[in-house]
């Protein structure tokens, strides 16, 4: 068989190569094992807790992946009722390191989640004002007009100044400023992968920590 019959996406004949099939199914092996070792890390911490404790634990880790809630939100709520800080920020933590790695790993399979998720109400808070609003959402459009963002700043060139950015807007505790979606922004860009991992990484924890910091202060108060 010639290589242009091989190589013709549009020929019934294509043949997709096999080692590619093969690395598909790894990272997508490594994004299930990337699940179940957050759901070891819950675990072992929901086992240390009190019964009320687990009850609480378990309610804003699951909040904390659904929006409109985040750290500046899950923090505050945890310490407030009785959550130990340690455990509560390591949690936390680790929760944003996992969905960076996963993200990384397995963008494809995000980006086809993305155009195929159909649009879907969602509930938001404004910070003019604020006050809750109702909208619908499609991500499809979004990670369109994310792409022609990105793609604007691409050819501007801004170098290390994107990395600083983007520290910065994972650093914010503000809605939409999550290791999601700072993940997901620096991989249309471009970025390395080491890069995003530290950007993600570094910037959650400090981030974490300046909110415990300021919970800590204003109880001192």
């Amino acid at each position: 068989m010639s290589n242009s019959l091989k190589h013709n996406r549009n020929n019934p004949l294509y043949i997709v190569n096999p080692a590619s099939r093969i690395s598909a199914w790894i990272q997508l092996a490594f994004f299930f094992i990337i699940i179940a070792v957050g759901a070891l890390i819950f675990l072992f911490v929901y086992n240390l807790l009190t019964t009320d404790q687990q009850v609480l634990y378990a309610a804003l880790s699951l909040a904390y992946f659904i929006p409109p809630a985040g750290k500046e939100t899950v923090i505050f709520v945890g310490f407030s009722q009785g959550l130990p800080l340690l455990h509560w920020c390591a949690t936390l933590w680790m929760f944003d390191i996992l969905v960076c790695l996963a993200i990384m790993t397995n963008w494809w399979f995000f980006e086809l989640l993305i155009k195929h998720i159909p649009p879907f109400p969602f509930i938001g808070i404004r910070r003019k004002k604020p006050h809750l609003y109702k909208t619908i959402v499609s991500l499809k459009i979004w990670y369109e007009k994310l792409q022609q963002k990105t793609h604007e700043i691409q050819r501007r060139n801004y170098g290390k100044l994107v990395v600083f950015v983007l520290g910065l807007f994972m650093f914010i505790p503000f809605q939409g400023t999550g290791a999601l979606s700072t993940t997901i922004i620096s991989t249309t860009l471009g970025l390395r992968k080491r890069t995003i991992f530290l950007v993600v990484t570094l910037g959650s924890l400090t981030s974490i920590l300046a909110i415990s910091f300021a919970y800590v202060g204003i109880i001192q108060l």
